[in-house]
């Protein structure tokens, strides 16, 4: 069955995160509802973020290019098989704890600087695997049958 999507609220921080509420509830049977809320932190990249960062200007521009403008933290709340009369309380309830408990995280001021700082580290660290990988071609007719000799304690190796 088809999930809603809903946007239930935006939250907008001194430190210019938004914090933005969905639901994308579905209904599995009958009056049965997998609650979904989902939230996510939007962190806006500062231009001051990238001074404190060094590299390659090369690296630098593919995370940047990679990263964006904003950045953004999700979160997904899941509670399954919830009758249709218990499934909005839930929701705001799944909110309001999320308020309660998230915003002040993430209204932290070293938040987005700090969540900027390791998004980029995972940026560089992905595309610097995927610079290391190397493709080698599968070429069966190159290939030496493979020794399992070792294998056989009982039976010694011809010279």
């Amino acid at each position: 069955m088809e999930a809603e999507l809903k946007h239930l609220e935006d939250v907008e921080l001194a430190n210019g995160v938004v914090v933005r509420f969905y639901n994308e509830s579905r209904r599995v049977a009958g009056d049965r509802w997998q609650v979904n809320v989902r939230y996510d932190a939007v962190v806006p990249v500062s231009e001051a973020f990238w001074s404190l960062v060094s590299g390659e200007p090369e690296l630098i521009d593919e995370i940047r290019a990679t990263l964006g403008s904003e950045i953004v933290l999700t979160n997904l709340n899941e509670r399954n098989f919830i009758s249709e009369e218990e499934k909005e309380p839930l929701i705001a309830e799944i909110v309001n704890r999320a308020r309660e408990n998230m915003l002040g995280y993430f209204a932290d001021p070293s938040f987005p600087e700090s969540y900027f700082k390791r998004r980029f580290k995972e940026a560089r660290e992905e595309i610097e695997r995927k610079k290391r990988e190397v493709w080698v071609e599968d070429n069966d007719d190159t290939e030496e049958p493979d020794d399992f000799s070792h294998l056989f304690s009982d039976v010694k190796k011809s010279d």
